[in-house]
């Protein structure tokens, strides 16, 4: 499971109940009905909306009737408008190819002629590099501008990075899992994503799909480190990215702890 921990730092910003839910469900010290029954404090472990064994993680990501009522597609969508805003940043530092052409000149200045041009290597390669005509797009009411190669599709990807001239598409798919099954969702989705990239790649195009994950309790998957260093958000930038990634998670998950016995769901 990627690492979080809740250091002096990181929790001097935090509020009591922040803290308190962070690291307690971190150890599965919540008192959901599963819990109070191991406790003695409870009889029935059953789940009040769906009649399941009710585990933090059930309340988190298993329970079907929280499902069907939109609570986990709700804390991916505010988790999807984020991430789409933090790669919106990156498309307007894009470089193009930067080459330096090496210049000779005789003792004197008589003459001079130029050698081959050599490519600069000050800044990390980025998947953007070459053009600057990206546009991103993401499945999202105020974001849907997809291009028309991927409306005509049955898939619908959480986040499109497009370059017109360079005929390039870059696929990211989020998931918002319970941190033990990060890897599954990540095998899953690059699995999902397959055939419409080798269908893409046929018509043309540069194709790339990268699944990434941040877990439902707030912890950020690897993969979505390796998302924006490969798209030149780096340093503090990426740190600042990935806290507020987490936090948006955790904030959520928070929420949707809090309405874990109400069987329908009343909009704050």
């Amino acid at each position: 499971m990627p690492c979080r921990n809740p250091s002096h730092g990181m929790r001097s910003g935090m509020t009591p109940l922040r803290i308190s839910f962070l690291i307690r469900s971190m150890y599965d010290l919540l008192p959901s009905n599963a819990n109070l029954v191991r406790w003695g404090k409870k009889e029935d472990p059953t789940c009040l909306l769906c009649q399941g064994r009710q585990t933090t993680e059930h309340i988190l990501s298993s329970c079907r009737i929280a499902l069907s009522q939109g609570r986990y597609t709700w804390r991916h969508n505010r988790v999807l408008q984020e991430l789409a805003a933090i790669i919106s940043t990156a498309k307007g530092e894009t470089t193009l190819p930067n080459t330096n052409a090496l210049i000779f000149t005789t003792e004197g200045g008589a003459k001079s002629w130029h050698g081959r041009p050599v490519r600069t290597t000050n800044h990390i390669k980025c998947l953007l590099d070459g053009c600057d005509d990206w546009d991103v797009s993401a499945d999202l009411p105020e974001w849907d501008s997809r291009p028309s190669i991927i409306k005509e599709t049955r898939l619908r990807p959480d986040i499109v990075i497009h370059s017109a001239s360079t005929q390039q598409l870059i696929m990211v798919e989020l998931t918002v899992p319970y941190e033990n099954r990060m890897e599954e969702a990540h095998t899953y989705k690059r699995e999902k994503y397959m055939d419409l990239t080798k269908e893409l790649v046929n018509a043309g195009y540069k194709a790339v799909v990268m699944p990434v994950e941040v877990g439902a309790r707030g912890f950020v998957g690897s993969s979505v480190y390796d998302l924006l260093t490969k798209l030149s958000i780096c340093g503090n930038k990426r740190t600042k990215a990935l806290k507020l990634l987490a936090e948006i998670a955790e904030n959520s998950s928070r929420w949707i702890w809090s309405r874990r016995n109400e069987r329908f769901l009343h909009k704050d």
